[in-house]
């Protein structure tokens, strides 16, 4: 039996960690300063937008202050939904990255070999009605499907190992943002329902992390230029809330959209051997449906496995978010009462060393599949869940 593994996501509160204690090659360091350039003035233009509105708002009357005549007035609630917008427009432009390149690279890939299979199961089929020799250029003959088939085993063949080279990729660019994975986490990854949101927010956080240390070295450059220091600060409290805001977004996905999904293959599991259980007791071929139970059966324990998966995440991504939520309160606070420039680059550098301890993408959870069958169960379940 071929041992697989199910990564069970673990995400963290925020991840703003000084890189220091490793050697960089420059190599390394090219591919972060081309990626902090592509992702930087766009994410900072956003945050700076969700800034001005999250000013207004602390000016703004609450909605339930207001005169009944008074509704088209903006509140301190409607300027902070409009905050949430530019906080998703920030986390869009910090999920720009070589390894989001690979990862939908990966994923055409994939999807190219599933064509491609379709298409070779109807050349195989119309092969057998072809005929072995026409005068006709728009008939195919057999031979002519032959090549068709021949073809697109090639194709998928050549997928496949394009496939293996960009995993191997994807493995060095992963570890380069702290995520140790090797070839069997990476495929476990690439197949669960989390598994592309796992890949874009460890990028967003690790871009998240870097555009914070610029904004510390902005602020040090800001001089006695309180007004700027301050806007750092602020921009920099824009970044926890972006942060914040994917850990709800995850936590609300896991709730509203995979929970429910899966409980209905559970149930329709559950009916679908209680009626083969019928069937046999009716005389129905019982090796038929003994069968069917069984794939019901492992249908049922991998929705199972798979929510038991999604509430480990689901459980780690709150706690991580409690930890960000504190953060944004004292940064909230430190914005609003900040008095010297000075002050704000010492708050930011204690911030992020604060951060060092319970921040950074942990060690991934690694837990196996029992069996080939239960992997494949789960692939399907994952297929399901993605329409």
């Amino acid at each position: 039996m071929v041992k697989t593994t199910w990564l069970l996501t673990t995400f963290i509160a925020l991840t703003v960690l000084p890189c220091v204690g490793f050697s960089q090659s420059d190599e390394v360091r090219k591919q972060e300063q081309k990626d902090i350039e592509a992702f930087f003035e766009d994410a900072h233009e956003s945050l700076d937008s969700a800034l001005k509105l999250f000013d207004d708002a602390q000016r703004r009357p609450e909605e339930d202050d207001l005169a009944f005549y008074d509704f088209l007035s903006r509140t301190k609630e409607s300027q902070e939904r409009k905050v949430e917008g530019y906080l998703d427009a920030a986390g869009e432009a910090l999920g720009i990255s070589s390894i989001s390149d690979r990862r939908i690279k990966i994923a055409n890939l994939r999807q190219k070999i599933t064509d491609t299979r379709r298409d070779l199961t109807v050349y195989k089929r119309k092969r057998v009605s072809a005929p072995d020799k026409t005068y006709n250029p728009l008939v195919v003959t057999k031979s002519g499907y032959d090549k068709k088939i021949s073809t697109a085993q090639d194709d998928i063949v050549q997928a496949e190992h394009s496939i293996g080279l960009e995993k191997e990729q994807l493995i060095a660019d992963l570890n380069r943002i702290g995520m140790k994975l090797d070839p069997e986490s990476i495929d476990s990854l690439l197949e669960s329902i989390t598994g592309d949101e796992f890949v874009r927010v460890s990028i967003i956080f690790d871009n998240a992390k870097q555009f914070a240390a610029e904004l510390e070295r902005l602020t040090n450059e800001s001089g006695e230029d309180l007004e700027a220091a301050k806007k750092y600060y602020g921009v920099y409290l824009m970044l926890l809330k972006t942060v914040s805001r994917l850990q709800e977004k995850f936590v609300e996905s896991v709730d509203n959209e995979y929970y429910p999904k899966l409980d209905e293959f559970q149930e329709k599991a559950r009916q679908n051997i209680n009626e083969a259980k019928r069937a046999i007791e009716l005389g129905g071929d019982e090796t038929v449906l003994r069968n069917n139970i069984m794939s019901n059966d492992l249908t049922y324990r991998a929705a199972v496995f798979y929510k038991q998966g999604l509430a480990q995440q689901k459980h780690q991504m709150m706690m991580a978010n409690l930890d960000c939520k504190k953060n944004i309160l004292t940064a909230a606070n430190t914005y609003k009462t900040v008095a010297l420039s000075k002050d704000v680059a010492a708050l930011m550098a204690v911030s992020r060393r604060a951060f060092d301890s319970i921040s950074g993408l942990s060690v991934p959870d690694l837990r196996p599949f029992q069996n080939e069958k239960m992997k494949e169960a789960f692939s399907q379940l994952t297929r399901e869940l993605r329409k």
